[in-house]
C-alpha cells in the first residue's frame, strides 16, 4: 500500500542545498499544496504507509536534551540513510550519492531513532522553523502527523539532518487548530483537506 505525499520545497532551497539525485518512485498524488506557487514549489511523491497504528516512543515523554555545541553527530551515514525514505525530486530514478537528499514522512518513532542515533540535533532549525525537538513533540502529540526534511552527506562540513515540513494526510479541527498555532511562522501552510507546513 502506498500513500501519496506532498513535499513542499522552494527552488532556492533545492539549489542552495545542492540536491543530489535520490532514490524513490514518483507518482501523481491526489492534491498539491495550495500555497502560493511563487513561495513554494511542490513535489508530489509516494511513500510507504505504515501497516500498523503509530507507536509512541518513550522519547516523546523525555525531557528536552541539553544543548550541545558542537553537536557530536554520528558519522555513520549509511545507517542513517537506511532510516530515511529518500525522494526522487529530479525524476531520474538515481540514487542519493552526495550533497543533500530530501526524505519523505517520518513518524515519531522514526524521529526518535534519528535522535537516539545522534543523527539529528534536537536544537537544529531550518532557518525560522521550530527546533527539531519541537517538531518531534508536535508529531508525538498528533498521531498521524509526520515530519519531512533533508539529509546532508558526510563529505560536507554541514553534515546533518534538518526538518522543514510537518505533514498529515488527513486533518480534523483539533489538528487544524494546533497546526495554525504551531505553524504561525511557516512560509507555506495548508490546512484545507490535509496538513502541510513548510519552512524555507
Amino acid at each position: 500500500m502506498r500513500r501519496s505525499v506532498n513535499l513542499a520545497l522552494s527552488a532556492g532551497v533545492a539549489v542552495a542545498c545542492g540536491l543530489a539525485a535520490v532514490a524513490a518512485t514518483s507518482v501523481i498524488g491526489p492534491s498539491a499544496p495550495s500555497a502560493d506557487p511563487a513561495v513554494v514549489a511542490a513535489a508530489t511523491t509516494a511513500a510507504a504507509a505504515p501497516t500498523t497504528a503509530p507507536v509512541r516512543p518513550a522519547l516523546c515523554d523525555a525531557k528536552r536534551p541539553p544543548a550541545r555545541d558542537p553537536f557530536p553527530f554520528n558519522k555513520d551515514a549509511a545507517s542513517r540513510d537506511r532510516l530515511l525514505d529518500f525522494i526522487d525530486l529530479l525524476g531520474n530514478g538515481e540514487t542519493f550519492t552526495g550533497g543533500a537528499g530530501s526524505f519523505g514522512p517520518l513518524d515519531a518513532a522514526g524521529l526518535a531513532a534519528l535522535f537516539e542515533g545522534r543523527w539529528l540535533d534536537p536544537d537544529d532549525r531550518q532557518n525560522a522553523a521550530p527546533s527539531a525537538w519541537d517538531i518531534f513533540q508536535f508529531v508525538c502529540a498528533h498521531p498521524g502527523a509526520f515530519a519531512q526534511g533533508y539529509a546532508v552527506s558526510p563529505d560536507r562540513d554541514d553534515y546533518r539532518v534538518s526538518l522543514e515540513t510537518v505533514w498529515a494526510p488527513q486533518i480534523d479541527e483539533p489538528l487544524r487548530a494546533a497546526a495554525l498555532e504551531f505553524c504561525v511562522d511557516a512560509d507555506a501552510v495548508e490546512t484545507s483537506d490535509h496538513l502541510e507546513c513548510f519552512w524555507d
